[in-house]
């Protein structure tokens, strides 16, 4: 074997998935057959591979954490990629990718994860594609302090949140499923001091069909429990989000929110961080049955359930799904900028 060549690495069914990434070098794909793996799997090599192979049946190999493994995957090596495994049970996360340079999630099915199914933070290009999650006391799939991001095709379902894009930068979600959540959505920047990343913009929802997410809240964590449930999707101090060609239906608080920090948090006065979204814009979507059981928090904030609802914070907010229903009534893209600073100034004169 020529030095540095890739390898292709087989890890049959009774045999250690981590024993095989010990020995493995940079370039090298892991192939793991089907059976049922109780581990928790680190991996630090980079450009490696993590594969894998049905049998003849269609059975993927599973990773089960028993409810006392952290991580299912934890890996810090640069262009990391896993698909087509099962993973359940673990008490932390499914997969993440920490610090690195290239993360692909692809053809995964994540039951009961713990927090998050997918965990990429402080990433450059990150790829979600076809993953399917379930049962995360936070978010399914998560995305934080990163940028350039894909996630596609992908399904969340029965999580706190479904889609969370955090703190991140140039993010695409689209063609994805998310339904019978808490939240559907979130994308917004996090004020926690532990957070690195400071900014939150340019993120195009696109294409997902968002619907029933109206689940009793299973979060641990006291600002996620604040948030009520029955919202499709909610942007929170992010910047410049275009939800564009989503159809969402039958969430009982709103099919979509805009909302500054101080609608979710008591004290704002030590945050280093923009408080209000600017630049949202929301176009050529549709809606179905949004806003007809809006949660109790919803209701004592003084708004009523809509396909729509802006707590009036970020006066270049756009406003072009002409037959939604709204509340208050919403700027669009057709005003001259005067006319929409005068109406965010009334309404701010109202609170």
């Amino acid at each position: 074997m020529i030095a540095g060549t890739p390898r292709t690495l087989t890890v049959h069914a009774g045999e250690s998935i981590q024993t095989v990434i010990d020995q493995a070098n940079s370039g090298d794909t892991i192939e793991v057959s089907p059976g049922v793996y109780h581990e928790a799997l680190k991996v630090k090599t980079d450009n490696l591979t993590l594969r894998g192979i049905p049998d003849g049946s269609g059975q993927w190999p599973t990773l089960d954490g028993q409810g006392q493994f952290d991580n299912a995957v934890l890996a810090t090596g640069n262009f990391f990629t896993i698909e087509k495994f099962q993973i359940r049970d673990y008490t932390e996360n499914g997969v993440t990718t920490d610090n690195i340079y290239g993360s692909t999630y692809r053809d995964l099915i994540i039951t009961n994860p713990g927090q998050y199914g997918v965990f990429p933070v402080l990433n450059t290009h990150v790829l979600i594609q076809r993953v399917k999650v379930s049962g995360a006391k936070d978010a399914g799939i998560y995305v934080g302090q990163s940028n350039d991001i894909m996630v596609e095709d992908s399904e969340a379902f029965k999580n706190n949140s479904g889609i969370e894009i955090e703190s991140s930068v140039d993010a695409v979600v689209q063609n994805n499923y998310v339904h019978e959540n808490t939240l559907g959505m979130l994308v917004w920047i996090s004020p926690e001091a532990d957070v690195i990343a400071t900014d939150g913009r340019n993120t195009k929802v696109l294409n997902n069909r968002v619907e029933g997410n109206n689940s009793t809240s299973i979060a641990t964590e006291d600002f996620l429990r604040g948030i009520p449930p029955g919202i499709g999707i909610l942007v929170m101090m992010a910047d410049q989000t275009e939800i564009v060609h989503n159809a969402f239906s039958d969430n009982n608080s709103a099919g979509v929110g805009i909302a500054q920090a101080a609608i979710f948090f008591k004290d704002t006065s030590s945050f280093k961080i923009p408080l209000i979204p600017e630049g949202t814009w929301l176009h050529d979507n549709q809606y179905a049955n949004n806003g007809s059981q809006p949660a109790g928090f919803i209701v004592e904030a003084g708004f009523p359930g809509a396909d729509i609802l802006w707590d009036a914070s970020g006066w270049n907010n756009r406003f072009d799904d002409q037959h939604a229903k709204t509340f208050p009534f919403l700027p669009s893209s057709g005003w001259p900028d005067l006319s929409k600073r005068a109406l965010w100034q009334l309404y701010r004169l109202l609170k």
